[in-house]
């Protein structure tokens, strides 16, 4: 068995099909928290996976009555039903319906990953103050600089991509900086880890949801492709992060409070 990290990428915003197509043109660039980066390492691979809950029909409740709702197939080959509650006489949405537990409570995390790609950790990419950069910067060892100046555009997100230096630091040395930085100019700083998109079809199966990073176990017979990479730190620019818009605030809807 050998250990690596799985990630979860959301699909509210865009599907897998184009987040593989802006991976394979500009590569991985995830936001993770600085306290999980701190654990990662140069070289370490990230499973790339969408996640689909754990449904189990003979635990499947209605949300407002609470009896056992009636299943029927749909799809065979993909495993969907349709939902209805023989006493609410209604048919139930399945989004309704992913994290309720017999007894009631909210299950968020059981299902399976679907992987579909992973990447090697060679980049770090700064999202700060310009001041915070180059002051990070200055207190890293760094090799050689590169100049840039890359307008990336993603569907979650645009963003310009500055100069980005080869250093010898580690991941950990680099994070225990920043965070130590950010509290003294009480900052909030965003970091996210790069590098190149390779693709990967295999499914793992019971799985927890993660928000950061899951460490799993793979059979030996599971050839992830080694690559050369450079350690390099990069900085950010001009950041838009494009918003998620939820059901209650769509046009037409009315906001959450109304009734």
């Amino acid at each position: 068995m050998t250990k690596y990290y799985l990630h979860f990428i959301g699909t509210k915003l865009y599907p897998k099909e184009i987040f593989i197509k802006e991976a394979e043109k500009y590569g991985v660039n995830r936001c993770l928290p600085l306290p999980i980066i701190k654990g990662l390492k140069w070289g370490d691979k990230i499973l790339l996976a969408t996640f689909t809950p754990q449904i189990l029909i003979s635990q499947t409740l209605c949300p407002t009555c609470k009896t056992e709702l009636l299943a029927e197939i749909i799809n065979e080959k993909e495993g969907t039903y349709k939902y209805t509650c023989d006493k609410c006489q209604k048919e139930i949405p399945l989004e309704e319906l992913i994290r309720i537990t017999p007894d009631g409570r909210k299950n968020k995390s059981n299902g399976r990953a679907e992987v579909f790609g992973y990447f090697v950790i060679s980049g770090l990419n700064i999202k700060a103050s310009d001041e915070f950069k180059k002051e990070l910067i200055s207190k890293l060892e760094i090799v050689s600089t590169k100049e840039n100046n890359l307008q990336i555009q993603r569907q979650c997100g645009s963003y310009t991509l500055g100069n980005s230096y080869v250093i010898k630091d580690s991941v950990e040395d680099i994070m225990k900086k920043a965070i130590e930085l950010s509290k003294v100019k009480n900052e909030e700083v965003k970091f996210f880890v790069a590098g190149q998109f390779k693709p990967l079809n295999l499914e793992i199966e019971p799985i927890n949801f993660s928000r950061t990073v899951v460490p799993v176990e793979l059979d030996t017979d599971v050839q992830l492709e080694d690559l050369e990479f450079l350690q390099e730190v990069g900085l950010i620019y001009s950041y838009e992060k494009r918003t998620y818009i939820k059901k209650y605030n769509k046009p037409g809807r009315p906001p959450k409070n109304e009734k």
